[in-house]
C-alpha cells in the first residue's frame, strides 16, 4: 500500500477523525487523555507531510510556521547576548509553534461542513460534560441568585468563560448552518434548531455567570463589527438594515447592563479605574491594576529589545524585577495577562506581525477554497466573528499560551482553515 493510498482510504481518515473528536470532547476534562489523542493526530499526519512536501510547505501558514520557529531562535539568540543571566538553555520553540496544531486537523475534517458540526458539538459537550464532573448543578442557579462569580474547577472562571463563550458562538454558527441546510426533513430540521436554541440559553447563562469582562467585551465586539462586516462582505448598500442592526445592538446591551452581575461587576473597580485615567503614579493592584502595573513594566522592557524581545525567559522577568509587584503577588504571577504583550516581550514586532499574518491567512483561506460565493461570504463573516472575539479576550489574558486556551483556538481555527487546505492539497493530489 503507498502513501496515497493510506492517506485517501476512508478508514484511515474516519479514524483520524474519531481521534480528532475524542480529542475535542476529553481534553478539557481529561488532558493527559486529550494529550494522548493529540499525539494520534499528528503521528497519523506524517504521510500528509511526506506525500505533499512538495505543496505543503509552500502552503501560508506553514511559511509562517517557519518564520515564527526562526523568529523564536533568533530572540533566543538575542536573550543569550543581552540577557545570559535568564536566557533559557535553549528555544522553547513550542511555545509560538503549538498555535499551528490547527493545520493538521484542518485536514482531516476534509472541508466537509458535517464534520466541522461534528468537531463543534463535540467541544461543546465536551466542556458541558467537563461541568457536569466538577460541580453540582444545582450550584449553577446558586451562583446567579447569589450574584457569586462561577467556577467549574477546569482552571479557572476565566477559562471557564472563554470556553464559555467560544461554544456560543459555535452554537450560533451551528444554527445558522442548520437553518441554511437541506438535508433535513422539516420536522427534523426544526427539533435541531430548538436543541441548538436551548444551547445559545444555556452558554448566554453561562458567560453572564462567569464574569469574565474580556469575554463580555470580545462578545460585544463582535455585535460591534458583525454589522458593518455584513454589509461589506455581502456588498450591501441597505443603510436601514445597518440601523437597525445597531439598534438592535444597543437594545441587547442597554439589557445586559440592567443586570445586578454586570453593574457590580464593572463598579467594582470603579476607583481603579479612575486612578488610571488620571495618570496616578500608583495604581491599586486589584485584577484590572495588576494587568496595567504589569503592562507598564512590560513597556520598558519592548523599548529595549523592540524588533526580537528577549526569548520566553523574559516574561517572568517582566514580574519579578518589577519595583510595583510586592514579593507576594511575584510569587503568585509569572505572566502578564495579555499574549500580545507577552509576544512583544518575548518575540518583539517580529514575532506579533507573525501571529497576525497567521490570523490573516486563516480568513483568506475562507475565500481561496472550493466553498460557492455564498458559502465564502458566510464563512468569511463568521471567521472574522471569531478572530475578533479570540484577538479581544487575548488582550486581556495569554490564552493562546495555556492548554485550554491553544486547545479552543486550534479547533476553532481549524474549523476555518479546512476549506483552504482541502482544496489546495486536493489540487496537487489530482495533478
Amino acid at each position: 500500500m503507498t502513501l496515497r493510498d493510506t492517506l485517501e482510504n476512508k478508514y484511515y481518515s474516519s479514524a483520524m477523525l474519531l481521534f480528532i473528536f475524542c480529542y475535542a470532547f476529553f481534553n478539557i476534562k481529561y488532558h493527559h487523555l486529550g494529550d494522548l489523542f493529540l499525539g494520534f493526530i499528528l503521528i497519523g499526519s506524517i504521510p500528509l507531510l511526506v506525500l505533499h512536501k512538495n505543496k505543503i510547505f509552500k502552503d501560508p501558514v506553514i511559511i509562517v510556521l517557519m518564520l515564527t520557529l526562526t523568529a523564536q531562535i533568533l530572540s533566543w539568540i538575542n536573550s543569550l547576548i543581552f540577557a545570559p543571566e535568564f536566557a533559557a538553555e535553549v528555544p522553547k520553540l513550542d511555545r509560538l509553534g503549538k498555535l499551528f496544531v490547527f493545520f493538521f486537523i484542518a485536514y482531516w475534517l476534509k472541508g466537509r461542513l458535517k464534520n466541522i458540526a461534528f468537531l463543534w458539538l463535540f467541544f461543546i459537550f465536551g466542556f458541558l460534560f467537563a461541568i457536569v464532573m466538577n460541580v453540582d448543578l444545582h450550584l449553577l442557579f446558586e451562583f446567579a441568585q447569589e450574584q457569586q462569580r462561577a467556577d467549574f474547577s477546569i482552571k479557572n472562571a476565566q477559562f471557564d468563560s472563554m470556553l464559555a463563550g467560544s461554544s456560543l458562538l459555535m452554537s450560533l454558527s451551528l444554527f445558522y448552518i442548520t437553518l441554511q441546510s437541506s438535508r433535513f426533513s422539516k420536522e427534523i430540521k426544526i427539533l435541531l434548531l430548538f436543541g441548538i436554541s436551548l444551547l445559545i440559553v444555556l452558554f448566554t447563562y453561562l458567560v453572564l455567570i462567569t464574569q469574565s469582562r474580556q469575554v463580555w467585551l470580545g462578545l460585544i465586539s463582535i455585535a460591534i463589527v458583525g454589522p458593518v462586516s455584513f454589509a461589506v462582505i455581502y456588498k450591501s448598500k441597505n443603510l436601514k438594515f445597518l440601523a437597525l442592526s445597531y439598534l438592535a445592538v444597543i437594545g441587547v446591551l442597554f439589557l445586559f447592563s440592567t443586570s445586578t452581575i454586570v453593574q457590580k461587576r464593572f463598579l467594582e473597580e470603579q476607583n481603579v479605574v479612575h486612578s488610571i485615567f488620571e495618570n496616578n503614579e500608583t495604581i491599586e493592584m486589584s485584577s484590572i491594576g495588576i494587568r496595567v502595573n504589569s503592562w507598564l513594566d512590560a513597556a520598558e522592557w519592548i523599548q529595549r529589545h523592540p524588533i526580537l524581545g528577549l526569548d520566553s525567559e523574559a516574561i517572568a522577568e517582566v514580574i519579578h524585577q518589577s519595583e510595583k509587584f510586592d514579593a507576594a503577588l511575584k510569587k503568585q504571577f509569572g505572566h502578564l495577562h495579555n499574549f500580545f504583550i507577552e509576544t512583544l516581550v518575548a518575540y518583539g514586532f517580529v514575532g506579533l506581525l507573525l501571529i497576525l499574518a497567521l490570523y490573516y491567512f486563516i480568513l483568506r483561506g475562507t475565500q481561496t477554497s472550493s466553498l460557492s460565493e455564498d458559502e465564502k461570504k458566510y464563512h468569511l463573516l463568521a471567521g472574522i466573528c471569531f478572530v475578533t472575539y479570540w484577538l479581544i479576550i487575548n488582550n486581556f489574558e495569554t490564552f493562546n499560551s495555556r492548554m485550554l486556551g491553544v486547545f479552543a483556538h486550534n479547533i476553532i481555527f481549524a474549523s476555518f482553515y479546512t476549506f483552504h487546505i482541502s482544496a489546495y492539497l486536493k489540487e496537487n493530489a489530482q495533478k
